[in-house]
């Protein structure tokens, strides 16, 4: 019996994501991204498999979803009908992504629990307290200035 959130269909392609995962020893997590019922990207995890620490199974569905319909198409997408579907809470990378590609609807099976969570904001901290501002601006700024499609660009 599939979620009440999502199809049987929907159901049982992450269960099938999640199971490649599984095959090549890596965690087994699958993921979709869905538009109006839709399924436009698939993803696991490739993280042993392709020696890929980026190959968490949101990251790779969303580069599914972009490879198949193009960067710009998929920023244009309505983010009402756009859904992230994953067998696993996402992690904080996989967070990251959501966040940036402005996917507002995500669904998950199990969740992480607290003591991951607090220790994720222990972890955090410690960033926010070691990490150092190194000079260089004005090159990353003439880096900036010198791609074509940067906004600041001065005509």
């Amino acid at each position: 019996m599939p979620s009440k959130d999502i199809s049987q269909l929907q159901e049982n392609e992450i269960i099938s994501q999640a199971s490649k995962a599984l095959n090549s020893l890596d965690v087994p997590v699958g993921s979709l991204v869905v538009y109006s019922g839709s399924i436009i990207g698939e993803g696991y995890n490739t993280v042993k498999s392709d020696t890929n620490i980026a190959g968490h199974a949101e990251i790779n569905a969303i580069n599914d979803a972009v490879q198949k319909i193009g960067l710009n198409q998929f920023n244009e997408l309505d983010r009402n009908k756009l859904i992230l579907i994953s067998t696993l809470e996402p992690c904080e990378m996989c967070k990251g992504a959501i966040i940036h590609y402005n996917i507002k609807h995500v669904y998950f099976m199990k969740d992480k629990s607290p003591l991951h969570w607090n220790k994720k904001q222990l972890k955090s901290l410690r960033y926010e307290w070691y990490k150092r501002k190194i000079d260089g601006e004005q090159l990353q700024d003439s880096l900036f200035l010198l791609h074509p499609e940067y906004p600041g660009k001065r005509e």
